[in-house]
């Protein structure tokens, strides 16, 4: 008989199929999955996983303990490495002061100044150089100490106060904002007070180059902050010449 010729299955016939199914005693799909879940595994059992694949191993205990291990002396590495560079260091605090006196002297020109005025362009243009020779300063402090922030306790207050000098300053003079200049330079004095304090804990005294009163001194200050603000060379030529201790 063709497909078209079947008659369809009626009720009757499902239902008496259903119960031949029924009639088999085979266990039914609720069954099955009951007695999968009831299922238990045995007290011995053990898994027995596939060996992972030579190389992949992880580092034995004794490995990690080594990798892991903590110095026990500490932070004192840091005091020895600062204190047998406290010269570099001091140098290159100082020159951060001069950056500081400086961004302060042309500041004050413009405080206050009229928008489009003189004074305010000559700030304008200040800011355009004063800011690349800051920046350029801080790359080359890297570069010629770059594992600084491992090895200085400084370098924390001499990001501090660079930041201070590149952005805190300009923007109280920017806006002509007493309080904020004012905030600036307590800012100022609490990181030079955390230096200072680092500098005693070393054994070591403040120097005098840093508070400069006599006429020497201040001769001595002033060629140190004229070298500060040269720009870097940037001509390519190699210059054969011994750099003095704490300049960059």
């Amino acid at each position: 008989m063709s497909v078209a010729g079947r008659r369809p299955l009626g009720a009757s016939s499902i239902l008496g199929f259903a119960a031949l199914l029924c009639a088999c005693g085979g266990p039914t799909l609720s069954d099955s999955l009951q007695a999968q879940q009831e299922e238990k595994l045995p007290e011995n059992y053990k898994p027995n996983p596939k060996p992972r694949p030579k190389g992949l191993d992880g580092p034995t205990e004794a490995e990690f303990k080594a990798w892991n291990r903590k110095d026990p002396e500490g932070e004192k590495h840091l005091y020895k490495w600062d204190k047998a560079h406290l010269g570099d260091m001091l140098g290159y605090w100082e020159q951060i002061q001069c950056f500081r006196e400086k961004v302060k002297e042309e500041g004050q020109k413009a405080f206050g100044a009229e928008p489009g005025s003189p004074p305010e362009e000559q700030w304008f243009q200040f800011k355009r150089m004063f800011i690349t020779l800051v920046d350029g300063w801080q790359q080359r402090l890297f570069a010629e100490q770059p594992r600084i922030q491992e090895k200085s306790k400084f370098i924390g207050n001499f990001l501090e106060a660079h930041e201070l000098v590149m952005y805190g300053y300009p923007k109280a003079f920017n806006e002509s904002d007493k309080t904020e200049l004012e905030k600036a330079d307590l800012h100022w004095l609490a990181v030079e007070a955390k230096v200072k304090k680092y500098v005693k804990q070393l054994g070591e005294e403040w120097p005098t180059a840093l508070a400069p009163e006599s006429a020497k001194e201040l001769e001595k200050h002033a060629k140190t902050c004229e070298e500060a603000m040269k720009p870097p060379d940037r001509s390519g030529k190699k210059k054969n010449r011994k750099r003095k201790k704490g300049a960059i």
